[in-house]
């Protein structure tokens, strides 16, 4: 261990390298699109939308396809169980129109969000800085899970089956694919009840096809992504072609599988709107859960690495608990034996926890009353000191026919009366709370001697705190009514 301190040269090496560091992460944090403190706050709106999952800091504010802003913090709006969004417009494209209108897209395939504003009317009112977009212009956005989530267990097991089925089937069955479009003659025939289903749904319908419409757009500006999903799409073809007797299997049970579902979806219509109601009061509380969840992402490895590890733990447990539970069985005629001899020691110990801060105190002042050390008679080696002192005041000079009235002597000391010095130790009882003034030093005192007492001995305020008397022992330690405790066995 280095005892020498360190020298200037050292501390200023450790001062710079600490300076470095912090610059290192301010570049790397401003370079990652990350805020600054110090920087001064942009024109900024807010805007709240009911699903806002995959939305977070830093992502993209757009107008037409350009960046003209960032995303600074999203929040629960607990007043209405919406999701609040804070932009940062930059300084080249504000103020915004007041007709402007805000809407969720997602950027990628992984469902990346990126908030779009409509480019509003340049000659009409404006929105001022930290203004709130209103609800009515904030369109709608149906996310891809909230489709899904409508199906029960069964339906979307059964979909994950159909989709994996097809890849297999379709495998090198390219041409076989082509020749069953042609006699998929109930699946034309029900194509007008699946317009008219889609035409009054048009709101949503348009929706998702423009939603599709801006991810095709994102894969079009990155030409990887799009490459990746061209040649992912050509094998997964090819793998399907390859599968012709599964594909031709799986044609022929597809009239089958329609009617189950079309069966299915009627259900699941009707339990639709009997849940609607439960759904929308689950709302806002799965708003809050959302953060939760992620939480957990955190956690899941640790509970892993412990269902793992408990593994051996559980084999060793068969021998184990047997041999844990014939231990104390074993210990019953001991345990039976020590009953009336815990009976006398518990209250013993109990009386003694009660004083644990004047006890403990007792061994750290011995102890710390030993460490002082000083150059040993050879001056080479150190010896320890036993630092004591004794009390001073009148009463040590010589003794007096009655009690003073500054005299705090108590043999007998509550627990915890320690932490009254400012306000002046309690006597045992009142009784010991006396009116005898301190003597004052006597004429035939030579007047160096009276100025050393005066100045060693007395105190500025002789009679001390005002005296009190502390609360009987035995109501302090063991909730008794004596003035000292009782301790009695246990039964």
């Amino acid at each position: 261990m280095i005892k020498q301190a360190p020298s200037a040269g050292r501390i200023l090496t450790m001062v710079t390298f600490a300076g470095s560091c912090v610059g290192l992460l301010v570049f790397l944090w401003l370079s990652f699109g990350g805020a600054s403190p110090f920087a001064p706050q942009g024109y900024r709106l807010n805007a709240e939308f009911n699903q806002a999952v995959e939305l977070g800091t830093q992502a993209d504010v757009r107008i037409s396809g350009v960046n003209v802003g960032k995303v600074v913090s999203v929040s629960l709006d607990r007043r209405t169980g919406l999701t609040r969004a804070v932009m940062e417009i930059d300084s080249r494209f504000v103020p915004r129109p007041a007709d402007t209108r805000a809407i969720l897209r997602a950027k990628t395939l992984l469902g990346e969000t990126y908030v779009e504003l409509t480019p509003g009317s340049g000659h009409g009112p404006k929105l001022k800085d930290g203004a709130m977009i209103p609800r009515v212009q904030i369109a709608p956005t149906v996310q891809l899970d909230q489709i899904l989530s409508t199906f029960d267990p069964a339906t979307r097991h059964a979909f994950e089956v159909w989709m994996q089925q097809d890849g297999i089937a379709l495998t090198n069955r390219g041409e076989n694919l082509n020749v069953a479009f042609a006699e998929l003659y109930p699946f034309a025939t029900n194509v007008d009840a699946v317009l008219s289903v889609l035409r009054r749904d048009s709101a949503d319908t348009t929706t998702l096809l423009r939603d599709t419409g801006a991810v095709f757009s994102s894969l079009s500006r990155s030409p990887q992504q799009l490459e990746g999903f061209i040649r992912n799409s050509n094998a997964t073809f090819a793998a399907t072609a390859a599968q012709s007797a599964a594909l031709a299997a799986t044609v022929k049970a597809f009239p089958a599988f329609l009617i189950q579902t079309r069966a299915t979806i009627r259900r699941l219509a009707r339990f639709a709107g009997t849940t609607k109601p439960l759904i929308d009061e689950l709302r806002p509380a799965a708003i809050q859960l959302s953060p939760a969840l992620r939480g957990l992402v955190t956690l899941a490895p640790e509970l892993r690495d412990l269902f793992v590890d408990i593994g051996p733990l559980t084999a060793a447990s068969r021998r184990g608990i047997p041999a844990l539970e014939q231990f104390l069985n074993a210990t019953v005629p001991l345990l039976a034996r020590l009953k009336p001899y815990l009976g006398g020691v518990v209250p013993v110990v109990d009386y003694v926890n009660t004083y644990r801060r004047e006890i403990a105190g007792f061994f750290a002042n011995g102890t710390a009353s030993t460490q002082s050390t000083t150059a040993g008679p050879n001056g080479r080696t150190l010896v320890h000191l036993l630092r004591i002192s004794n009390p001073v005041n009148p009463e040590v000079l010589t003794p007096y026919q009655n009690r003073l009235s500054s005299n705090r002597g108590n043999p007998y000391m509550v627990p915890g009366a320690y932490s009254e010095l400012v306000t002046g130790l309690p006597v045992f009882g009142g009784y010991l709370c006396t009116t005898h003034p301190q003597p004052s030093i006597g004429p035939s005192i030579p007047p160096a001697l009276a100025a050393v007492l005066q100045r060693v001995y007395y105190t500025p305020q002789p009679g001390g705190p005002a005296c009190h008397a502390q609360p009987p022992l035995g109501q302090s330690t063991t909730g008794q009514l004596q003035d000292f405790p009782h301790l009695a066995q246990l039964p």
